[in-house]
């Protein structure tokens, strides 16, 4: 719970909530040419890397005071360039961190309480500083988007690391799964269909309140406690079949049932404002019973034979019968988002994936087992560890990728010093002597 009120914290600090709610007295602590350093942004990335960063080595105020000076000279580049962030692409950002900050704080109606101001309000107070930006990534996009490292450069910044400083990767795997939904019998389907109906004649006839039979009959968790009612959604939020049916709806009133990949519903539209809809709904699932459970075990195990028996790979089984969209395109395998590489330290994975692999040797397959989901279902997967690497220390020869982001990071981190350098000779800066200090290594 005090991460969750952390992050809320966090949260509304870095999209200045903070500033409008407790009415602080604003502060410059620098002018780069036509913008200015605000002491209340400078504390409020602070407050935010504090938690972020616990252990930060070196003078963290320091750090993001140089940061907001480079980000001022990144703006200051946008206008030089006459970049142009067009209304449509800016209030889709708006839009996109409305909804975000919305579902961290509950809804709509919460996210106003907090702000003590309609959103529609608070969007018009936060377009200027997302426009911001927005104009300083396309100024650091312009000068990086075209940056690369060769492998020169990258065995050079391997071996300018000094040998006591070479980092340290922990065991390292490549591993993949198949990911699968057992489905109910014909029978058991038939009988969820039939209860959804029955289910919505009695609520078209008035026999059954919409909210009653929410809260005894759907199999939705997260909505059932509310009426069933789902808070406002977009379109695009939810699955094609479910928001065909809900936007064609009238106020109050309620849909055919529905099929979707989770069950029968049945939707009663509460209001509608343009695109976005509040609905709820009751959910009936088709029962999955412990035959089905084993008649999915039974299939995994038969594609493992398959892949053992040469017949099929472990690649192409994958793509034609794991349901996993982020993993099947990939032959089935985990990708580490950082590095881009199949190659993922143990450390970094799912626990339970983790806890599954550390009985396999290179080459194996795991048994089919169950993996337990938010809302409530439970699929069967089988692993595969495709290989390990030991604990070692950061080798060009088994490292490379790895080795090679860092270096790229690392130009880019010298591309923006070198170009702040020498772009701040040509504006007027003015730092505060409070933090004169922050910037004597840097500017001078």
């Amino acid at each position: 719970m005090r991460k969750a009120v952390a992050y809320l914290v966090i949260l509304f600090l870095s999209s200045g909530a903070f500033a409008q709610k407790t009415g602080l007295i604003e502060e410059v602590i620098a002018v780069v040419g036509d913008n200015i350093v605000l002491k209340s942004d400078l504390d409020k990335e602070f407050i935010q890397m504090q938690l972020q960063l616990p252990q930060y080595e070196g003078d963290l105020r320091c750090d993001l005071f140089n940061q907001l000076i480079t980000q001022k000279l990144l703006l200051y580049k946008a206008e030089l360039d006459s970049a142009i962030i067009d209304d449509a692409r800016l209030e889709y950002e708006i839009d996109r961190r409305i909804e975000f900050y919305a579902q961290q704080a509950g809804g709509i109606d919460r996210l106003e309480d907090y702000l003590g101001i309609p959103v529609l309000q608070y969007k018009n107070e936060m377009r200027e500083k997302v426009r911001n930006q927005m104009l300083i990534q396309e100024a650091q996009a312009s000068m990086l988007r075209d940056l690369k490292v060769s492998p020169t450069e990258v065995r050079k910044f391997y071996n300018d690391i000094p040998k006591d400083s070479i980092p340290y990767f922990n065991a390292q795997v490549e591993v993949g799964q198949i990911l699968v939904t057992p489905q109910p019998s014909k029978i058991s389907d038939e009988y969820a269909r039939q209860r959804a109906e029955d289910i919505r004649k009695d609520l078209i006839s008035g026999k059954r309140s919409f909210c009653i039979s929410a809260t005894l009959y759907s199999d939705d968790p997260g909505s059932k406690t509310r009426c069933g009612e789902l808070g406002e959604f977009k379109r695009g939020s939810m699955v094609p079949e479910f928001e065909r049916a809900a936007f064609k709806l009238k106020k109050d009133s309620i849909s055919p049932v529905v099929k979707s990949q989770f069950g029968y519903h049945i939707i009663q539209l509460i209001e509608r404002k343009g695109n976005v809809l509040n609905a709820r709904h009751i959910l009936i699932r088709p029962k999955i019973v412990s035959s089905d459970y084993q008649r999915t075990i039974d299939e995994l195990n038969g594609v493992i034979k398959m892949i053992e028996s040469d017949s099929m790979d472990f690649c192409r089984a994958a793509q034609k019968f794991s349901e996993d969209e982020a993993t099947k395109s990939n032959c089935g395998l985990f990708v580490d988002p950082a590095a881009g590489t199949n190659l993922i330290e143990v450390t970094e994975l799912e626990p339970d994936v983790a806890l599954q692999i550390e009985k396999l040797k290179a080459g194996e397959y795991s048994k089919p087992h169950s993996v337990p989901q938010m809302d409530g279902s439970v699929k069967f997967r089988v692993l595969y560890l495709k290989s390990e690497v030991a604990p070692h220390k950061a080798d060009l020869s088994k490292d490379y990728q790895k080795i090679a982001n860092y270096a790229l990071e690392k130009k880019k981190q010298d591309t923006i010093d070198n170009w702040s350098r020498e772009f701040k000779e040509q504006l007027f800066i003015k730092i505060d002597e409070k933090y004169a200090q922050c910037t004597a290594g840097k500017w001078q």
